[in-house]
């Protein structure tokens, strides 16, 4: 009971830092690439083609920088399942994350082309108040990832290039829950509330690669691009617990003893993402892009969690499955200076019904996205608003909850996405 309480904790901590990396994946690093739903794959209008397909680097003339920021604001809420819990919502904090997208690029001949880019593709958090009843399992999440990404491309001919980077990945996680004793296998929530636990972390840097093809004519462009799988590995996340101290003797005894500071560690699989585009310039001031992007999240099968008291290793199941994205976007010229934008993306969700937790209450999304464009000689400035509708999903099928903890209900969450990106010619 003592030694299984203590493993229950921790690793459900390092177990949130996984599935935060493993359910919600970034792709906005360019306001006018998500103001057409990131259908971009094969177009090449600025720098941020070195996130979208590295190919397209090739078709950039002379010395270009382009980078913004994307605000992020989410919202999240919880309806628990009878009969553990009443119909009370219970509402998260609002939440704002600021990913930001910097890229550079540089001709260097006819024929190649190199450029650096640095994002954040996986990420966000999700933070709940204090009263949740879901605080044993996640109170505050938080996890970034910063992927500098060098570029280079090669112009095989007039309309066709390649393109490929070296990923170079750094991450960092910090989770914060409550603590419970005593508490009933299979039933979330229930126990003795003895303290508080974070989870503190930064992954050892990891390297991946990335590729793409384009081939680019006047009116049609068709993209392909890749992004590999990669290992990121915590070796030295720490454990820090604070025991109550309105506790019966008895109680606190016991807390004092078990939960104790010490170190564990985890790797979390990040999986390939293969995308391609189709996109034609149906008039001279309108043109559109039909994408597909296949994430191979079936790679995210398990975790291994190892700690200094080896009585607590454990390999815990996740069972991801293979996702993938629909992408439509489209842009109107009103004429050389202002252009119009809009986008829609079909996310498909890669999270089993029993991985579904206050941690990432993740389900099929649907993303529509809107915005315009300024240009005035080597200078432009684009500005986006997206709307990221994650929807009601319930933990509970024919009656019987499905999630792993124990924790069943309904979860409602939404996203809204502020881009603006600036754009420069410097030669």
């Amino acid at each position: 009971m003592m030694g299984k309480s203590l493993f229950s904790t921790i690793a459900c901590l390092l177990l949130s830092s996984s599935l935060m990396a493993g359910g919600f994946s970034i792709g906005e690093f360019g306001a006018r690439s998500a103001s057409m739903g990131n259908a971009v794959v094969a177009q090449a209008y600025d720098a941020s083609t070195l996130f979208y397909n590295p190919a397209g680097l090739g078709f950039l003339k002379g010395t270009h920088f382009y980078g913004g920021i994307t605000g992020i604001a989410a919202k999240s809420r919880f309806i628990g399942a009878d009969p553990v819990f009443d119909q009370t919502i219970h509402k998260g904090k609002d939440q704002f994350f600021p990913p930001v997208g910097i890229h550079l690029t540089h001709q260097l001949t006819d024929k190649f082309a190199a450029g650096i880019s640095l994002t954040n593709p996986f990420g966000l958090g999700v933070a709940w108040k204090d009263d949740f009843p879901g605080r044993f399992i996640s109170k505050d999440v938080t996890l970034q990832t910063f992927y500098l990404t060098p570029v280079v491309s090669y112009r095989i001919n007039e309309n066709l290039s390649i393109g490929v980077g070296a990923q170079i990945i750094f991450s960092n996680v910090n989770l914060q829950r409550n603590i419970l004793l005593f508490n009933t296998e299979g039933v979330g929530g229930t126990g003795t509330e003895v303290g508080t636990v974070e989870l503190d972390g930064g992954g050892d840097p990891t390297f991946g690669f990335s590729g793409g093809l384009m081939y680019k004519t006047d009116r049609l462009g068709l993209g392909l691009s890749y992004s590999h799988s990669v290992t990121t590995e915590f070796n030295e996340a720490t454990a820090d617990f604070t025991v109550f101290d309105n506790l019966d003797p008895k109680t606190a005894a016991l807390a004092n003893g078990l939960f104790v500071d010490q170190k564990g560690s985890a790797a979390i699989d990040i999986p390939n993402i293969l995308a391609t585009g189709i996109y034609y310039k149906f008039m001279d001031n309108f043109g559109a892009e039909i994408g597909y992007a296949w994430y191979n999240w079936s790679v995210f099968e398990k975790i291994d969690l190892l700690f200094d008291d080896a009585r607590l290793n454990q390999t815990i199941p996740e069972d991801y499955e293979n996702s993938y994205q629909i992408r439509l976007g489209a842009h109107y010229d009103l004429n050389t200076i202002w252009q119009l934008r809009a986008g829609y993306i079909y996310d498909k969700t890669p999270q089993p019904i029993q991985s579904v937790s206050p941690l990432l209450p993740d389900d099929t999304r649907n993303d529509y996205s809107v915005g315009v464009g300024y240009k005035a000689g080597k200078f432009n400035v684009d500005a986006g608003y997206m709307f990221v509708d994650i929807g009601k999903r319930s933990t509970v099928e024919d009656g019987v909850g499905q999630n792993d903890n124990g924790f069943n209900g309904e979860y409602n969450s939404r996203a809204d996405l502020f881009m603006l990106s600036f754009g420069y010619q410097i030669r």
